[in-house]
């Protein structure tokens, strides 16, 4: 977090710079190979159209940077502020492991139930294979079943979201807490007392809102592969049922979009839930190319975290295996072990 605050800035820069000038030099590498060609090679042209499109890239690349300082900037003052609200708030790593946890114990539960819901039924055999047997369920069993598969959704989604609404509702405390003098100290515990004393109900209609059209893409998945079985030589039917699904997948990203912000703007605000979700919808479209450079540079700090994670464990297995005396020797190839360290 020291790190960040103190270099997000240069990283963030030297990160843009380095892209367009690797897509230049990418370019011009292209356009040297396009020269050392004989005149008759029929690929000399590809590679000289293949320089000026890149160089065209770089450009694009360093006309946007150069359009979007200020919101450069903002982004990495948003990131600067991320990290001191971590550091003031460093209880916040705790909230994804404990939800985590209970979504897997929520997993099983539901695994369980709904193992025992779909053997109730006739058990009869089966006809191709005469030494198993086949469950066979009655429309009330399936219904029964539909019903649990949703309660699941529900219930999942509305985990997801107490979570995000208890790092939201924290980060709010904090920063309205914060002053130029000392650093804001968020509450998990606060948010927590918020969730189910005031927003409850919003959260649940989110968390529905989400399981509704997770519901409605499992049962068009189930019925689209029926179909596709019985019309395998329909290049039609296989268009549309792959744009529908292709669509529905939008819509769950969008709405789990929608939601997330919404929930932090009902952090901010206390307001309910379809307001929140309107005020932050309209704050993401005047606001779009600012929160997509945001995200951008998220992006980009993201990247170098795993890229330094990685390289930090392939060096401690590298040193394990060279010098710690009980493992020096051990492993005839040190490569091996680098890589699962590394992954």
């Amino acid at each position: 977090m020291i790190v960040l605050r103190l270099c997000g800035g240069p990283i963030v820069y030297l990160s843009i710079v380095g892209m367009i000038l690797g897509t230049a030099y990418g370019g011009y590498n292209l356009y040297n190979t396009s020269l050392a060609m004989m005149e008759t090679d029929e690929y000399k042209k590809y590679y000289l159209y293949g320089s000026y499109a890149v160089w065209g890239l770089s450009a694009i690349l360093l006309c946007c940077a150069c359009c979007n300082l200020k919101n450069i900037r903002i982004g990495v003052a948003v990131m600067k502020c991320t990290a001191a609200f971590i550091g003031g708030t460093p209880q916040v790593f705790l909230v994804p492991p404990i939800f985590i946890v209970l979504l897997m114990v929520w997993l099983l539960i539901w695994l369980v139930v709904a193992c025992y819901i779909m053997s109730i039924g006739k058990v009869t055999q089966r006809t191709d294979f005469t030494f198993l047997t086949a469950v066979i369920r009655t429309d009330e069993t399936n219904y029964m079943f539909l019903y649990t598969l949703f309660g699941y959704l529900w219930i999942n989604a509305f985990m997801i979201g107490v979570s995000q609404f208890i790092i939201s509702a924290a980060c709010a405390i904090w920063y309205f807490t914060s002053t130029s003098d000392s650093n804001g100290s968020g509450s998990l515990m606060t948010g927590l007392y918020w969730v189910f004393r005031y927003h409850l109900g919003s959260i649940a209609f989110g968390s529905f809102l989400i399981a509704l059209v997770q519901f409605i893409r499992i049962i068009f998945e189930f019925y689209k592969k029926q179909i596709e079985k019985a019309n395998k030589e329909n290049p039609i039917i296989k268009v549309v049922l792959w744009c529908t699904s292709y669509l529905l997948m939008c819509l769950e990203r969008f709405i789990k979009f929608i939601s997330k912000n919404a929930y932090i703007q009902i952090a901010i605000t206390s307001k309910n839930f379809c307001m929140a979700a309107w005020n932050a919808f309209i704050l993401i479209l005047k606001n779009a190319l600012r929160f997509g450079t945001a995200n951008s540079i998220g992006f980009i700090f993201n990247v170098l975290g795993v890229a330094f994670i990685t390289a930090a464990n392939t060096l401690v297995v590298y040193a394990l295996i060279h010098y710690y005396e009980p493992y020096k020797g051990l492993a005839s190839n040190w490569i091996t072990p680098c890589v699962v360290g590394a992954l």
